[in-house]
């Protein structure tokens, strides 16, 4: 691949595309209506920051452009591109296929991944690492990563994920290794978390309302106290003898708290099955967008269930999940990382607490997935604060629907028929 040449991110043609030229203009980018002011400073600062990397760690990206760029600017260089959601990993598997660029993809161990296919494109030696993953994936090189860039915006990753986020990739780098941060945040605070992490660092660009913070550190001993940034919670159900303890990671969604849409549906779910005679039983659950696993372990903490599915988009979630499911003594249970569906049949009960955004369109992936995924006459419970938006989708999906109060929620409860 040529040092110079277009990365195009947008399928609008070159004419309605903003352009925008890095590097002595030797690379040219193509976007829809232009770069995020993260990644533009990652490209303007990446050559002089880090001049000669040889195995670098791409984090917090959402378009793989800053990957890609630093391909065209050292072809030999190993690069692996990591974020947490899933659909993220699509956009930037997306754009470095459309590009040419090959790329392996990896998740964590026990986790299966739906509809991973389009992830891995082409064989090539230098392809590009695609890791989805709770942490950061260690180096190809045992040595550590020589170089990493860690892109931050608070709508990607939480303060706190990013505090996280800077102490795993300490953690990977090599000694003497360098990490270009650009981040959206304030910038005293995060410079004093700093000092107290990175040995030496240098900022390179003041945070201002029109420009983030740039800093370039370089690892050189270990962490003298590492911190843990996981938090335990107990949560329960009316009538369960025992609450539960439960461990949340950041980034994953309530971090730190039991959601209480998530304990409403639980409760309503747990009513409705310990209602359907002397000896309730689930064969099989499916607990879509998951997050620590709250709802289905509550469940199957009061129910028996003989197969638990957990299914996320999010790669902490499913981590917070496992380790959740593990420490309360469940064995079998799986985790399924997915932004687009479910798994088909199978199921006589799924729950889900949908996000309202996007016009529904992620909500509606959850009743596409929740009717595919259960048995003809398996229950699909969903939870909104409003719910008539939900309960129309809802009803047009399965034909039925029936709302039911709890905790200032609305629980929706569909039979597949």
């Amino acid at each position: 691949m040529s040092r110079t040449g277009t990365i195009s991110i947008t399928d609008e043609p070159k004419g309605r595309s903003k352009k925008e030229c890095f590097d002595g203009n030797s690379v040219t980018v193509l976007s829809r209506s232009g770069l995020h002011p993260v990644e533009r400073v990652a490209l303007e600062r990446f050559r002089n920051a880090l001049p000669s990397p040889r195995n670098l760690l791409v984090a917090g990206n959402r378009t793989g452009v800053t990957a890609m760029f630093a391909r065209r600017l050292f072809p030999e260089c190993r690069i692996t591109s990591h974020a947490f959601d899933l659909h993220h990993v699509r956009a930037i598997a997306r754009n470095l296929a459309a590009n040419g660029y090959a790329t392996r993809f990896f998740a964590d161990e026990g986790v299966r991944v739906f509809d991973a296919e389009c992830l891995e494109q082409g064989e090539s030696p230098d392809a590009f690492r695609l890791a989805c993953t709770a942490y950061l994936p260690v180096a190809e090189d045992a040595a550590g990563y020589d170089a990493a860039v860690l892109l931050y915006t608070p709508g990607l990753m939480t303060a706190e994920l990013l505090l996280d986020q800077l102490e795993d990739v300490h953690a990977r780098l090599a000694p003497g290794g360098r990490l270009l941060l650009v981040a959206e945040t304030p910038q005293d605070a995060l410079l004093k978390q700093l000092k107290a992490m990175y040995a030496r660092f240098t900022l390179l660009a003041s945070a201002s309302k029109r420009s983030p913070l740039c800093v370039l550190c370089e690892r050189r001993d270990g962490l003298a106290k590492p911190r843990d940034f996981h938090a335990s919670f107990t949560a329960s159900v009316p009538g369960q003898t025992e609450p539960i303890e439960l461990i949340s990671l950041p980034g994953v969604f309530c971090h730190r708290r039991a959601d209480a849409g998530g304990l409403a549906l639980a409760e309503v779910a747990t009513d409705l099955l310990k209602n359907q005679g002397d000896a309730p039983h689930v064969k099989n659950l499916l607990d879509m967008g998951c997050g620590c696993g709250l709802v289905g372990l509550l469940i199957a903490s009061n129910v028996p269930v003989n197969h638990l599915a957990f299914l996320d988009s999010h790669a902490r979630a499913l981590e917070a999940a496992k380790r959740n499911a593990a420490s309360l003594g469940f064995t079998n249970f799986s985790l399924t990382l997915s932004d687009n569906g479910a798994p088909q049949r199978g199921y006589d009960l799924f729950v889900g607490n949908p996000p309202y955004y996007s016009e529904y369109r992620i909500a509606d992936i959850f009743l596409e997935g929740a009717h595919g995924s259960l048995h003809r006459g398996g229950s699909c419970l969903t939870i909104a604060k409003a719910a008539g938006g939900l309960a129309r989708r809802q009803e047009e999906v399965f034909g039925n629907v029936l709302s039911i109060p709890r905790r200032g929620y609305t629980v929706l409860k569909s039979t597949r028929t």
